[in-house]
């Protein structure tokens, strides 16, 4: 909102101070607004040199210069596109392209290269890669710039590197090696190429390339080109050798932060998310709390760039108008100006408030449909699969097991599926003999080859622990026992139980081949976690590779 404040304020100066317009400037030459943008956009002030390119367009407009117009508008398609605006950027561009109508002019070229371009940019951020291969096409059209070329060049072979036509790729990007003169340009191209190459065949080793374009980038001492280093480093380490993958990423991830590029900060937190699985929920948390971030910037960027066109030029208009009727009035023009950006300030101020509370509104409601449908889910996993699962692990391992037994399982589980969508506790059991039912259970996955163990499960374990409280810890139980039998190996489970005046404990264990990171995050585990915490307590997951898995947990008595 400061900024909003802020840009206004200079808008009501320019509109009330500017008095006498120069009409001597050449087609293209800089105006003084357009001067002036040009060095807050060298500055990183790149919301207020928006607002002076805008500026700059009215003035050329007033005097007839549509190359001066079209400039101004690329520049600011430039700013929309680089704040996350592709939307915003390719509509300005095309705007643009209106004014450069005379292609045979040099200038009116090499605007119109650098337009397309930006086009083509923005649309491969959209995944609309096919608009943005036509837009490159006619860039190169367009380019008399050997220099421009190169960058073109390598700028398609990297979009069809993401379309998986290798081949397309390493022709444009050979073009881009071989036409720079630019160091930089010619490590770009090089990465690129010698990555095309490698995921043609993957009999190609990029690494000497790699290692290359690093060392190039780096005597430049541009960070911004290291990272892109760091990225393909880390991504073709990561099926080798995950230490080296992992150290690349870091790099990206420490370079991105200090030189505040969050698009490279999210990259590189991905990548030490699947890496790093000592300190991934660290880095999913960090990752998921900037990705929110760069949204809402990116949101407010593209409001507040489309405020700016909006009333910068309608502003304009007015003045214009005001002063073919009475240059005199100059004065009256401002102070009517000035209530006029305090009433549009009220209006955007009550269009903000309104479009918040609507996006609340359906934040809550998207939130309750996605509670909805956990809740659901849930008890599908619970009731349905792990029933189902466990009547089969009954049947494999004591085949004394009735028809009618049998029977009378399958009928209790086609109740408790038919009931899934009322609200009432889940429908929960009556548990007066807990401590045989959990018996049982742990029966029922005993047999030749899986020896089940169980100590301390008596009755008074049990005592004064409520019904709903007994039917999660079940749950969660079978959830132990049918991972175990599904993905563990294990040939020795044990389960024991201990019971202090404020808490009981549960312990598992199993000499199994363990559990990674990612199993943990899958529903039937997370679900687990998810009762647990429900019923006020604690579980500590203990994960040994080469000694199998041990999961600890404990819940309140009261």
């Amino acid at each position: 909102m400061k900024n909003l404040l802020l840009l206004f304020f200079l808008m009501t100066i320019a509109t009330g101070c500017k008095k006498h317009k120069q009409r001597d400037y050449l087609s293209g030459q800089d105006n003084l607004n357009y001067a002036q943008a040009r060095v807050l956009r060298d500055s990183q002030k790149i919301d207020s040199a928006y607002y002076f390119y805008n500026a700059a367009k009215n003035d050329y407009k007033e005097i007839g210069d549509s190359i001066g117009v079209a400039q101004s508008l690329i520049n600011m398609a430039v700013i929309q596109t680089n704040r996350g605006d592709f939307y915003g950027g390719i509509e300005t561009s095309l705007e643009a392209e209106r004014f450069l109508k005379n292609i045979n002019d040099k200038k009116v070229q090499a605007n119109l290269a650098r337009n397309f371009n930006n086009m083509a940019i923005a649309s491969a951020f959209l995944y609309n890669y096919n608009d943005a291969i036509k837009f490159y096409n006619y860039t190169l059209k367009f380019t008399n710039s050997r220099k421009d070329k190169a960058i073109y060049y390598n700028n398609m072979g990297k979009l069809l590197i993401n379309m998986r036509k290798f081949n397309e790729a390493k022709y444009y990007l050979n073009l881009s090696l071989h036409t720079t003169s630019d160091s930089l340009d010619y490590a770009r191209a090089l990465s690129n190429l010698s990555t095309a190459k490698y995921l043609s065949g993957k009999k190609y080793d990029p690494l000497k390339d790699y290692h290359k374009a690093l060392n190039i980038r780096m005597r430049s001492n541009n960070i911004t080109e290291m990272n892109s280093s760091y990225a393909i480093l880390s991504d073709f380490y990561s099926d080798q050798d995950i230490d080296s993958a992992k150290i690349y990423a870091e790099k990206m991830y420490w370079t991105s932060k200090h030189i505040k590029n969050p698009e490279d900060q999210l990259q590189a937190l991905q990548k030490l998310i699947n890496l790093d699985r000592k300190n991934y929920l660290q880095y999913f948390r960090e990752f998921q709390s900037l990705n929110d971030s760069v949204i809402i910037n990116r949101g407010k960027a593209k409001n507040q760039f489309a405020l700016i066109k909006s009333d910068i030029d309608k502003t304009e208009s007015k003045n214009i108008e005001l002063k073919a009727k009475n240059l005199q009035a100059e004065n009256r023009v401002l102070y009517r100006n000035i209530i006029l950006v305090t009433l549009i300030m009220l209006i955007i101020t009550s269009i903000i408030w309104y479009i918040k509370r609507r996006k609340r509104l359906q934040q809550e409601k998207e939130l309750e449909v996605k509670n909805t449908e956990l809740k659901y889910s849930k008890k599908v996993h619970d009731i349905v699969a792990n029933g189902i699962y466990q009547i089969i692990t009954k049947l494999e391992n004591h085949l004394d097991i009735s028809r009618n037994e049998t029977l009378d399982d399958l009928e209790y589980v086609y109740n408790r599926s038919r009931n899934i969508s009322y609200d009432s506790q889940e429908q929960e059991d009556h548990y007066e003999n807990f401590a045989e039912q959990v018996r049982k259970l742990m029966g029922y996955f005993n047999n030749d080859y899986v020896k089940t163990i169980m100590v301390g499960n008596d009755n008074y374990i049990w005592e004064n622990i409520s019904s709903f409280n007994k039917s999660e810890i079940y749950q969660v139980l079978r959830e132990l026992l049918i991972n175990m039998k599904k993905h563990s190996k294990a040939n020795r489970v044990i389960l024991r139980f201990e019971k202090t005046p404020e808490k009981v404990k549960i312990f598992y264990s199993d000499n199994g081949i363990g559990m990674n990171n990612e199993t943990i995050l899958k529903n039937g585990i997370r679900n687990m976690v998810n009762r647990i915490e429900n019923i006020g307590g604690d579980i500590i997951f203990g994960i040994q590779t080469e000694k199998g898995l041990e999961i600890n947990f404990s819940f309140p008595i009261s």
